[in-house]
């Protein structure tokens, strides 16, 4: 492992100047109370996703990696609706189309007009830009979207190339034909290809998916260095990686070159769950999204939502001190760019 070189205590003023500035954002970011209701519950607490102007419940249902029997994945999709949860996080690469097809099944027929629905696509290029958006919109059984997102970019080349070969033209047209409500991307590889789209300052950029979780200061950081510019531009974050990719809890790395290395456990040994999720929540993020595989872990989640009342910067400072040690010989997040 590299880069776990960042000390909390040798940040520079610059930096602090930054972080202060975030986290007296995310204070800014109202959580609404558990007291609004439509015809199926008491809806969770939410944010506004940035400029889109949605209102987001800060409990995202992911499904990467969902799954299971047809009974189970119904179950999951109720529970969540009964919980409050009225955002949903797919993609068209989740489960190779599955996710999507199960989504129109189980959600789309009986909660859409509650629920704002979220998918990303891959495409290099417009032509299948347009046939992922065209198979996700009969898959999810919808004629629209309300969040559409350029899937994982990966370096500054990734951009321009997606952006040279129509990807985002394509986008704007299906805006135009209503396909589209709000368009956005997710990067979870290197936080500069992040920054490199915030920085050209595209108006239709309204939201954007990043990794967002304790260890994460600890090397190239979207916390630190992605946020907050985030935050300036009012580009809604979705936060994603709340557990490291499954990383924090001890699960052997699954994809990528180092597939199959073991990596000890921080979840429950140093820290909790619970803190891993009010540290998210504790930054200006409008949602997380959180893939859960059983109804169990929805309501697990859901209960220490009910138990967030905030996290300091102390204390966020003393959550990722206490992973140093152990993340320089472990890759906690292996998603990111070695």
């Amino acid at each position: 492992m590299k880069d776990i070189n960042l000390s909390r205590n040798d940040l520079n003023r610059r930096e602090i100047i930054k972080l202060s500035g975030m986290f007296m954002a995310a204070l800014a970011l109202p959580i609404s109370g558990f007291d609004i209701k439509d015809k199926w519950s008491t809806i969770l607490p939410t944010r506004k996703l940035g400029k889109t102007g949605l209102d987001a419940t800060l409990f995202t249902l992911g499904t990467g990696s969902s799954g299971g029997t047809y009974q189970e994945i119904e179950a999951l999709i109720d529970t969540a609706i009964n919980v409050g949860c009225r955002f949903f996080d797919t993609a068209r690469a989740y489960g190779r189309g599955s996710r999507e097809t199960e989504l129109g099944k189980f959600l789309t027929p009986k909660y859409r007009k509650e629920i704002i629905l979220l998918s990303k696509s891959e495409a290099k290029n417009a032509d299948d830009l347009n046939r992922n958006l065209e198979t996700s919109l009969k898959e999810l059984n919808t004629n629209y979207l309300d969040v559409y997102l350029m899937h994982n970019i990966t370096s500054t080349e990734d951009v321009d190339n997606r952006l040279k070969n129509g990807v985002l033209d394509a986008m704007l047209k299906a805006k135009e034909q209503g396909m589209i409500k709000h368009i956005g991307f997710s990067g979870h590889f290197d936080p500069d290809a992040n920054n490199y789209l915030l920085d050209k300052n595209l108006p239709e950029i309204e939201a954007m998916m990043c990794p967002v979780n304790p260890v994460d200061p600890l090397r190239k950081s979207f916390v630190l260095n992605v946020l907050p510019k985030a935050v300036e531009k009012n580009v809604g974050v979705i936060g994603m990686k709340i557990l490291g990719g499954g990383g924090l809890t001890g699960v052997p790395i699954k994809w990528g070159g180092t597939s199959g290395e073991k990596r000890e456990s921080v979840i429950p040994e140093l820290i909790s769950f619970e803190d891993a999720l009010h540290f998210a929540w504790s930054l200006p993020v409008s949602t997380t999204t959180l893939g859960c595989t059983n109804v169990e872990q929805v309501k697990m989640d859901i209960q220490y939502l009910h138990n967030f009342t905030g996290m300091s910067e102390s204390k966020r400072n003393e959550l990722t001190e206490r992973l140093k040690e152990l993340a320089a010989r472990n890759n906690f997040e292996h998603y990111k760019m070695k």
